[in-house]
């Protein structure tokens, strides 16, 4: 047996792209980077561009000369993939986008990608990743297909993709029997209409090697200890949520009402209605026709940055990490499974994978959640003991969290630990 202690020991790596000097070292192909926005979108060429079936997964791609840009159809027929399309199940026109490569300090065997962007109807986006194994690079794989509307495709995950390389589990790659020492990440932008494009504002991916046996230990900052989020409380198990489709509410809607309850406290902070949105709203814009789910991790980080917010996923080693936020006034939203009696205090007898929102410190140092399992909105708030919830915590998803906050907000340098 092998002793997770003596294995390599928990470690992240975040990266982030967003600004002009970032994208200027983008590889683009019908793509460009508007210097003002610092935002990436389809450009039409009169240089005929390089237009492959791989960044349409198998498509037919070929250049057209009309509109300027790669054009490409589905690579399957309508309504045949999932009963739904694979993307519109017609034509289409798309650029890429390509990443430098991306070394991290130490090996992984984990990447989660999340993204900022907005797709106006007619437009939507995909997410490539490949890895380095031992020197030789794997394919390409297949990340979630993201449209913030259902006009005109259905977004959804990708599935049948294991292979020696790695897999994919919803939004999760993870390497196969080898870690891997570097990756690279590409975006395609699609659109049915040349003149309307997607835009990419933010590209982060959180590279891992993930062990919960051995977690690096982060002393508390007990500074925070007895602060309090004024984060609006909402329960996901409501009567009037049942059989409103997208899941139907109840124990599946934990994710999209945690994402909710940020944005709803942030409306309240910045004065800004819109971040106000209802639970079956933000069910319906996370929702993942593949998963059929709302657990997709960055499509709820994207669903909340297509209200303007600054949102991704990472993994954090400690909830230490996560009292820098609470510090800076960052309620954060985490995931967590646990077993029967395992998690005293929960109003859920056990849970193989929850979110719930973070909001502040007991001052014993005890976590303060929102917990949306809670049979009402005024039994949100739960307080659960320290030492179990992080174990936990670390254990059902190697510290996974959605970081939700406004554009230009105060971030907090203290434990960032590559975490952020």
């Amino acid at each position: 047996m092998v002793n997770a202690a003596t294995t390599p020991a928990q470690f992240n790596a975040f990266w982030q792209q967003d600004s002009v000097a970032a994208f200027s070292h983008w590889t683009l192909n019908g793509v460009t980077l508007n210097t003002s926005t610092s935002n990436l979108q389809l450009m039409p060429s009169k240089t005929a561009l390089t237009c492959s079936a791989n960044d349409i997964d198998g498509g037919k791609a070929s250049y057209n000369a009309s509109a300027d840009l790669c054009a490409g159809h589905d690579p399957l027929a309508a309504g045949s993939y999932n009963e739904l399309s694979y993307y519109n199940g017609g034509s289409f026109y798309f650029g890429t986008a390509t990443s430098p490569i991306v070394t991290p300090a130490h090996p992984i065997n984990s990447i989660i990608a999340s993204w900022k962007a907005a797709t106006p109807a007619g437009t939507w986006l995909e997410i490539h990743l490949r890895t380095q194994q031992s020197g030789t690079w794997t394919h390409w794989y297949k990340l979630p297909i993201w449209a913030s509307t259902f006009d005109p495709v259905h977004r959804h995950s990708i599935d049948g993709q294991s292979d020696a390389g790695g897999s994919i589990n919803t939004d999760t790659y993870t390497t196969g029997a080898q870690n891997a020492t570097a990756y690279q990440v590409a975006v395609t932008l699609f659109t049915t209409t040349p003149s309307v494009s997607p835009t990419i504002r933010r590209i982060a991916a959180i590279a891992s090697y993930n062990n919960a046996q051995n977690v690096q230990k982060v002393a508390p900052d007990k500074s925070v200890w007895g602060k309090n989020l004024a984060v609006p409380q909402r329960s996901q198990m409501l009567p009037e949520y049942q059989g409103q489709g997208y899941g139907g509410g109840g124990e599946v809607w934990c994710s999209p009402t945690s994402t909710s309850m940020v944005m709803a406290y942030w409306s309240n902070v910045l004065k800004q209605p819109v971040l106000t949105q209802t639970v079956p709203h933000a069910a319906r814009g996370t929702y993942d026709f593949t998963y059929q789910g709302t657990g997709n991790w960055p499509f709820n980080t994207a669903y909340a940055g297509s209200y303007g917010l600054h949102a991704f996923v990472t993994r954090m080693y400690s909830l230490s990490q996560i009292e820098q936020w609470v510090k800076v006034g960052v309620p954060l939203v985490i995931s967590i499974a646990y077993g029967s009696g395992q998690l005293p205090g929960s109003p859920i007898p056990s849970s193989t994978g929850h979110l719930l929102v973070v909001r502040g410190f007991a001052a014993n140092g005890d976590v303060i959640a929102n917990d949306p399992a809670a049979a009402s909105d005024a039994q949100v708030q739960i307080t659960y003991p320290r030492a179990t919830f992080e174990s936990l915590w670390q254990r059902a998803s190697n510290g996974a969290v959605y970081v939700i906050y406004p554009e230009g907000w105060q971030t907090p340098t203290t434990n960032a630990l590559g975490s952020w």
